[in-house]
C-alpha cells in the first residue's frame, strides 16, 4: 500500500513544511531588531561646475569624505546592503530632483564600516535644465537591506545626517579635475 514514491513524497513535504515554517520565523524576528549606525558625510574636494556642449548640460564632479557604520544593519537575517548616495535639490522646473552619486554593495559585516577618504564620485551630477549653478544641494547616504528570507526592505534607511553644499555660481574647472 505505501511503496518506496508515497513514504519518499512524505518525507519531502514534510522537510519543506518545516523549512517554511523556519525561514518565516527568521524574517518575522527579524522586524525586531532595531539598528543605530552612525554616518558622516562630508564634501572633500569640489572639482568643477562647468557646460558640457556635447549634450548640452551643466555637470559637477567633486569628491566626498565617507564615515558610516553600519555594522549594526546586519543580524541573522541580512543578506547584503545596497549603500547609496544621493543628491536633493530644487529647481524652478521641478520641485525636487533626486541623482544617486555614489553607490556599493556590502556583503559582509566586516566590510560595513566605511571609512573612504577623498571618494570620487561614480556618477556625475549633471542637469539638462542648466540650473545647477548657485543651487544648493543635499547629499544623503542611504541604504536598502536584502534579506536572506523575507521582504525586501526598499528605502529601508537614510541617515540623519544630510550634508548640504552649495554649488558656486560661475562655471569652476580645477587643473586637477578628472577629465
Amino acid at each position: 500500500m505505501y511503496n518506496i514514491f508515497v513514504r519518499a513524497n512524505a518525507v519531502f513535504f514534510y522537510w519543506t513544511t518545516v523549512i517554511f515554517f523556519l525561514s518565516m520565523g527568521c524574517s518575522i524576528t527579524s522586524f525586531f531588531f532595531e539598528a543605530n549606525p552612525a554616518v558622516s558625510l562630508e564634501l572633500n574636494k569640489f572639482e568643477e561646475l562647468s557646460y558640457v556642449a556635447s549634450y548640452n548640460a551643466e555637470n559637477a564632479l567633486f569628491s566626498l569624505d565617507i564615515d558610516a557604520d553600519l555594522t549594526t544593519l546586519f543580524n541573522w537575517n541580512v543578506k547584503q546592503l545596497f549603500v547609496w548616495v544621493s543628491a536633493e535639490y530644487v529647481t524652478r522646473t521641478y520641485k525636487k530632483n533626486q541623482v544617486i552619486l555614489w553607490d556599493t554593495i556590502i556583503e559582509d559585516v566586516d566590510e560595513a564600516h566605511l571609512q573612504l577618504k577623498d571618494e570620487k564620485l561614480k556618477y556625475e551630477l549633471q542637469s539638462f535644465e542648466k540650473e545647477l549653478r548657485n543651487r544648493e544641494i543635499n547629499l544623503t547616504l542611504s541604504w536598502d537591506i536584502m534579506p536572506v528570507v523575507g521582504v525586501l526592505k526598499m528605502q529601508g534607511g537614510q541617515s540623519s545626517n544630510v550634508h548640504t553644499i552649495t554649488l558656486p555660481q560661475k562655471y569652476v574647472k580645477l587643473p586637477m579635475s578628472r577629465r
